[in-house]
């Protein structure tokens, strides 16, 4: 038997395998709910992680929390140390930097995409996010803007109709929202400017002004930049 009859033969013999439901495992479930409360400041910046807790809290066994944290510290939001333990990261000047102008690239193109290809449901979830936004500075809640704030820029993401660039966002993207979050709750930083700033986005993305929205998409990320050094130096 030649050899490109032994490799149909195996072939064959793999399209006959059953197929692998898809299905969300508790590492990655874990590993979702623990990225969110970082970003969303439910552990603050420098907080240690003790695994036994997180198990307890999320009911969940130590491996999937263990192998969480691994992939959590691959994106950046988590930084192990030897024999002192797992801590949620602290920021230093160049990571903020190289954050921002990361952020800066993937959401300036996904705005022109979303705008050409998903011009209608870009407004609606734009619009959602920022009536979110409103309600929670009526309220004074800072966590609740926090989502309607995530919840804004991660529409221009999904509807730029990229998956490559979704996967890329969500995986690297948390340490810089994460700072957003500790900019909102624990400097309180005022909100006015953040909510023009949406509110421009919006009326660009309406327009189909792709260099305006590009440009609003921009100065928004460069002035958290300034604050969060801002922040450091006071």
């Amino acid at each position: 038997m030649t050899l490109g009859h032994k490799v149909s033969d195996l072939y064959l013999k793999c399209r006959h395998m059953d197929p692998i439901p898809l299905q969300t495992s508790v590492t990655e479930q874990t590993a979702q709910r623990l990225r969110e409360a970082i970003i969303l400041g439910e552990f603050p910046l420098g907080t240690k992680l003790s695994e036994q807790k997180l198990a307890d809290q999320l009911q969940v066994s130590r491996s999937p929390v263990r192998e969480a944290l691994v992939l959590l510290q691959t994106e950046g939001l988590v930084r192990v140390f030897p024999k002192r333990g797992t801590f949620v990261f602290s920021p230093d000047d160049n990571l903020t930097r190289d954050l921002c102008e990361h952020r800066t690239l993937l959401e300036t193109a996904c705005v022109a995409l979303a705008i050409e290809r998903n011009h209608a449901r870009l407004l609606k979830d734009l619009k959602a996010s920022f009536t979110h936004m409103q309600n929670a500075v009526s309220a004074e809640n800072t966590i609740n803007y926090s989502r309607g704030d995530l919840a804004f820029h991660r529409a221009i993401i999904k509807h730029s109709g990229n998956s490559s660039m979704i996967k890329v966002y969500e995986t690297t993207i948390g340490p810089i929202m994460a700072l957003r979050t500790h900019l909102f709750t624990i400097t309180g930083i005022q909100l006015d400017r953040s909510m023009e700033q949406h509110q421009q986005i919006i009326e660009a993305c309406a327009a189909r002004d792709v260099g305006r929205a590009q440009a609003l998409c921009t100065s928004h990320i460069r002035h958290l930049s300034d604050h969060v050094f801002e922040a450091q130096l006071g």
